[in-house]
């Protein structure tokens, strides 16, 4: 079984065990969260299409976490104007597991995984990437809280042990990021990231 709703003003195709990033809602970790606006409900050949909702068919979820995509970064420029203007922007998400479809046409569940079983997504900090993620999972270090705890000589010395290639990174604003997103503080994380560039104060 699948549905088709609607929350911050996009459509998203579901089935329950799903694991969703839609746009921020106001819930924390761990909550769980029924989405009423469905509008469309399918199960085998069974389709049964709302108008523009579907009566009596609600979406359970699960809130897993909440973070920021990658930066999009915004360069304007005027010609013979000498005029440049750098931006960085990072949407905010909110990640879900669809736990539970019900409707008329019957009703599907999946377990929702255990939150202590999940590390943190360590790509949020600015300046690492998947493959500085792998590095750091191999070294123990796969929270929020751990990158936190981390000194940043430390977190140097794993860098180099890797190779010249990553030995160049600077990871001295990691654990101060980190340190934000442990404590779900995201309006400080958000404005001490867009002073950042590959994670280092310019």
């Amino acid at each position: 079984m699948y549905a088709v709703i609607k929350t911050g003003g996009k459509q998203y195709k579901v089935a329950a065990g799903d694991k969703i990033k839609v746009e921020q809602m106001p819930a924390d970790i761990g909550a769980e969260i029924t989405i009423d606006q469905v509008l469309a409900v399918g199960a085998g050949d069974q389709l049964e299409v709302g108008a523009p909702l579907v009566a009596g068919a609600t979406v359970s979820a699960t809130v897993l976490s909440q973070g920021r995509h990658d930066k999009v970064r915004i360069f304007k420029m005027r010609r013979r104007k000498h005029y440049q203007k750098h931006q960085g922007h990072r949407q905010n998400y909110t990640e879900l597991f669809v736990s539970r479809i019900a409707s008329k046409l019957g009703e599907t569940t999946a377990d929702v995984p255990a939150r202590a079983a999940t590390p943190d997504d360590l790509v949020k900090i600015e300046g690492i990437g998947p493959k500085i993620n792998a590095i750091l999972a191999k070294a123990g270090i796969t929270t929020f809280q751990q990158l936190a705890d981390t000194p940043a000589d430390r977190l140097k010395e794993l860098l180099a042990a890797a190779g010249s290639r990553f030995a160049s990174h600077d990871p001295t604003t990691w654990p101060e990021q980190a340190k934000l997103a442990a404590a779900g503080d995201w309006d400080a994380f958000k404005k001490l990231t867009d002073d950042l560039v590959a994670g280092k104060r310019a």
